[in-house]
C-alpha cells in the first residue's frame, strides 16, 4: 500500500465504525467532541481527516502527514464536485456510503497519483 493512501484509507476505517453530520465528531452520547478525542464514536469527512492526521503524523512526520492532507482533500474536492467539504458531508441527501465511496475514491486516485511519480523508465 502506498504510504499516501494510508491518510484517506484510515479516514475510511473511522466512518465505517460511526458517522456524523454537523460536527466534526461526536461522543456515544452524541455531545460534540474534538475528532482526536477518545470518546469520538463517530465522525464527519473532515473530522475522520483530522484524527487521520494525527495517526499519520505519529508515524510519517508532521510534514508528510499535511502533504498527505493537502493531496487528499484536493481530491476530495474534485470527486464530490464541491468547494466545502463540510457542506457537502451535512448535505440532506448525503448518505455514510456516499462519504465512503469519495474516500475510497480518493484513496485509488493517490495511490495511482504516486504509483505514476515513482515510475522511472530506467
Amino acid at each position: 500500500m502506498s504510504r499516501d493512501t494510508r491518510l484517506p484509507r484510515h479516514a475510511r476505517r473511522l466512518i465505517e465504525g460511526g458517522w456524523t453530520q454537523h460536527a466534526d465528531a461526536r461522543a456515544a452520547d452524541k455531545s460534540v467532541v474534538h475528532p482526536c478525542d477518545e470518546r469520538a464514536v463517530s465522525w464527519s469527512l473532515l473530522g475522520a481527516l483530522v484524527a487521520a492526521l494525527e495517526d499519520v503524523a505519529a508515524s510519517d512526520g508532521e510534514h508528510a502527514a499535511i502533504g498527505q492532507l493537502a493531496r487528499t482533500c484536493i481530491l476530495l474536492a474534485d470527486i464530490v464536485d464541491t468547494d466545502s467539504l463540510e457542506e457537502w458531508n451535512d448535505a440532506g441527501e448525503r448518505t455514510r456510503e456516499d462519504v465512503l465511496d469519495a474516500l475510497d475514491q480518493a484513496a485509488t486516485e493517490v495511490g495511482q497519483a504516486d504509483e505514476f511519480s515513482s515510475f522511472s523508465p530506467n
